[in-house]
């Protein structure tokens, strides 16, 4: 740090003390053929190239000659690279004592398609995991570039990723987005950016597309630059390329959530970018992941949380990457970050594999690397034989696994008759790398039991208290797994009689978002009904209609047993960022929307019985909605709890204040009062469970948990004490009279990270804990489901999936449902007294 400082030094001194007033600047692009950096006599200008001065654009002559006009707040002179060369110095500073301003060109492949990968709001200066993972993956793959869509975070930030994610030590280009963090304090806000990493705003060529960096308009400090300075530079730009080439632009935020991408240069012009063929718009900001295509204009935008902690809505710690085609079209999947080689059999578990009526067995396995790709994944299956020095020289017994998702490997076969069996995985990674596991078993008969599931809100009723009133017997056995073809998030599973019902998301294209029905008695997929984008959190059964809500805010009836829509309605939501909270129902009317979109809806005809009108939305709110007798509870992250008239909409009350304000958890309704986690008053205070009265609002009493509270779960009130999963390091019991924690125990550290900025192997649990007799069931973020005495705290029974576990738990009978992040729904049944 200390070399870097005085090369930041060096750089304000020569860029800075120089006059940059308004002149004209002249200079010349040169192919340098044997890349000594110097126009040699054989060597020839570059016509056609194009540079600016941060307002005005040109091309050079024929002789690889140009001339800009200059404007008063000029500080670069800029090649646009394009996609036929690259320049070892793209920008250089302007200054009274440069006579000319050269660039030297050296030739390279044009190509048709590439790729790149997007990251965003690091807000660090810490070296992490991440770094290396990144670093991995872009020296592995090869992508064409990195951008960063801005938020370094500040002068120290901005200087250690100038120092550590940079060009030099990733072996790609790495381009750099201005957000309003990195506006501080200086000459003008965005003078640091400037010695750090660039101009804040240019545009480079890449295949047949042209990519242009813009800069957030306003932050923590004032920009030199206004709206008309960045609007007059992209009319000149967009005078300059083709207006039918492919564009694709990066900045700090989403222009638009509508149609048309208009950029306001002044109170009487507008820039319409989707006349020019814009294909793509890539921002961070609001520490979400988001895909969207924007209506008729067919735009895609992608806003891409931080890799480096959970996102603000809790958006998985990853990174973007995107393809592009010939045409300039995107696609994109995400790489989800802190998974290090990582691979599981799930299925069989425990040393038993299930037998379905057909005679088969499903045999399945997550595999995630965040550094490479899983090229194929391939398994050798053994009876009675064994594997062993001789078994081993048949090569003939590896056969290839299909993919079912981003994380999930799986085959069904018909086993020959055999006491004992061997499954054999490895695992392909790009890196070369081979991951390798084994699983010896026996193989029983399947006890298709009959399902009458009864299971329609998150906790199995409206007032999320988890507990069931049945005795279960652990160990627990798997009896099935089905993977929906994506990933789930907080879509906890609902069961209706024999079906099962959740929803799986898609932040990197929005298209394999799902409704999916699964056969409950034996996991096989009934129906798939596709929503226009991806459903995050809880959906609801009622009246034999399954009802979800997605990200735009499109709400979803279906008919759970044929999976044929019933009714649609647009919320209207329309709005950054997208919709993540959780429905809830009373069986005859739904709750659903978020901000002025939250909304009664009749469950049958999907008709407004109200809308709310008291208050606006707020950040990304992962909290599923609570029913307390005729009251409504929503909430806002960073904004408020607040409490709604059942029948009318009404608001009765909320509360604000800061220790409900930056809150997670799911409200649980029971005698009376709502119960309710949230963070302490300071960093150093443990998590407080509140106890609100439901009428005013008020706290009745409020207890340290021991814990820290930043997930999505609802508490257990019980009649001595509480049992509360908190976001690190695991679960607690605390009593009701003393408020002394009775037990604790901790779960492993997260696989990846989700709730908001956690970025230190936090152990954290993101689900509801269902109390079933005196068991504790539940998921966590390490991949792991956990069945403890209630009592005591103490672990009866726990099961490796391999893949982060953010759903609930739903149960029916002996049997309980939970879904993994891989796409994995999971049914296991109580072992027999």
């Amino acid at each position: 740090m200390k070399q870097l400082s005085i090369i930041i030094l060096a750089t304000i001194s020569f860029f800075f003390c120089a006059s940059v007033s308004k002149a004209q600047l002249h200079g010349h692009v040169f192919v340098d053929t044997n890349n000594n950096g110097q126009m040699d006599p054989d060597e020839h200008g570059a016509k056609d190239c194009v540079v600016s001065d941060g307002l005005n654009v040109e091309k050079t002559d024929k002789n690889g000659n140009f001339s800009l006009p200059g404007w008063s707040k000029q500080r670069f002179v800029t090649l646009y690279s394009g996609a036929n060369f690259n320049c070892r110095e793209s920008f250089l500073p302007i200054s009274e004592s440069r006579k000319e301003y050269v660039f030297a060109l050296t030739p390279k492949e044009r190509k048709k398609q590439l790729s790149f990968i997007q990251i965003s709001d690091t807000e660090t200066y810490e070296y992490r995991d991440w770094v290396d993972q990144l670093k991995q993956y872009a020296q592995v793959h090869q992508p064409d570039f990195v951008i960063h869509t801005g938020d370094i975070c500040y002068q120290i930030g901005m200087a250690w990723h100038a120092e550590n994610i940079t060009t030099r030590k990733f072996g790609v280009p790495v381009y750099y987005c201005l957000g309003n963090h990195d506006l501080i304090k200086g000459d003008y806000g965005e003078q640091f950016f400037e010695q750090c990493f660039s101009p804040a705003w240019y545009a480079f060529e890449e295949a047949n597309t042209l990519f242009v960096i813009t800069p957030m308009m306003k932050g923590d400090y004032k920009p030199s630059f206004n709206r008309e300075d960045i609007g007059t530079w992209l009319k000149n730009l967009m005078k300059t390329y083709p207006a039918e080439q492919p564009k694709i632009f990066f900045n700090h935020d989403l222009l638009t959530n509508g149609d048309e991408f208009d950029f306001k240069v002044n109170d009487d012009e507008v820039i319409n970018l989707t006349e020019y063929n814009l294909k793509a718009w890539l921002y961070g900001h609001w520490h979400t992941n988001m895909a969207k295509e924007h209506g008729e204009s067919g735009v895609m935008s992608y806003g891409t949380s931080t890799l480096a902690a959970g996102g603000i809505d809790h958006s998985p710690s990853g990174f973007r990457v995107i393809d592009v085609d010939e045409q300039g079209n995107t696609s994109s999947h995400f790489r989800w970050t802190n998974l290090n080689r990582k691979i599981e059999i799930i299925n069989p578990q425990k040393n038993v594999a299930i037998q379905n009526a057909a005679g088969e067995i499903q045999l399945a396995a997550n595999v995630y690397h965040t550094g490479a790709e899983v090229d194929s994944v391939r398994y050798a299956f053994y009876g009675d034989e064994g594997l062993n020095w001789n078994s081993a020289l048949d090569q003939s017994k590896w056969q290839k696994m299909t993919q079912e998702s981003d994380w999930t490997w799986g085959t069904t076969l018909t086993p020959k008759e055999s006491d004992h069996y061997t499954l054999v995985v490895n695992a392909f990674l790009h890196s070369g790398e081979i991951l390798n596991a084994k699983h010896s078993f026996s193989v029983v008969q399947s006890n298709e039991a009959n399902i009458n599931g009864q299971w329609f809100n998150l906790a199995g009723n409206a007032a999320h208290n988890p507990v069931v009133d049945e005795e279960h017997e652990v160990p627990y056995q798997l009896q099935w797994t089905s993977n929906i073809g994506s990933n789930i998030f907080m879509s906890s599973p609902v069961l209706f009689e024999n079906m099962l019902v959740t929803a799986s998301f898609d932040d990197g294209n929005a298209k394999a978002c799902y409704l999916v029905g699964v056969d409950a008695v034996n996991g096989k997929k009934q129906w798939r009904y596709h929503t226009r984008n991806s459903v995050k959190n809880q959906v609801v059964v009622a009246q034999g209609i399954v009802i979800a809500t997605d990200m735009q805010g499109i709400t979803y009836a279906v008919d759970v047993s044929t999976g044929q829509l019933v009714w649609e309605r647009d919320l209207h939501y329309n709005r950054l960022p997208g919709f993540v909270s959780g429905l809830v129902t009373d069986g005859k009317v739904v709750y659903t929307g978020f901000g002025k979109s939250l909304s009664a809806l009749d469950v049958l005809s999907g008709d407004v019985l109200w809308t709310n009108d008291d208050w606006e939305s707020g950040e990304g709110t992962t909290p599923v909605m609570t029913l307390a007798d005729d009251v409504l509870i929503t909430s806002s992250q960073w904004k408020a709890i607040y409490a709604h008239n059942l029948h009318t909409g009404k608001l009765l009350w909320k509360r604000s204040d800061a220790d409900l304000r930056f809150r997670d958890g799911v409200l649980s309704y029971i005698d009376g009062s709502l119960w309710v986690t949230g963070k302490g008053p300071e960093n150093a205070v443990p998590g407080i469970l509140h106890q609100l009265d439901l009428k005013t609002g008020k706290t009745i009493q409020t207890y340290k948990t021991g814990l820290q509270q930043a997930g999505t779960s609802a508490p257990i009130i019980l009649k001595d004490h509480f049992i509360i999963a908190g976001s690190h390091p695991g679960i607690a019991a605390v009593s009701r009279e003393t408020g002394e924690q009775l037990w604790l125990f901790e779960v492993e550290p997260a696989l990846l990270y989700t709730p908001s900025y956690y970025a230190d192997r936090q152990q954290s649990i993101e689900s509801t804990p269902l109390l079933i007799g005196d068991k504790l069931v539940f998921g966590a973020m390490d991949g792991r489901v956990y069945a403890l005495d209630a009592d005591s705290g103490k672990l009866l029974w726990k099961t490796k999936l391999g893949a982060p576990v953010v759903t609930s738990a739903a149960a029916d009978g002996k049997r309980f449902y939970i879904c993994d992040f891989a796409g994995n729904v999971y049914c296991f049944t109580s072992a027999k007294k």
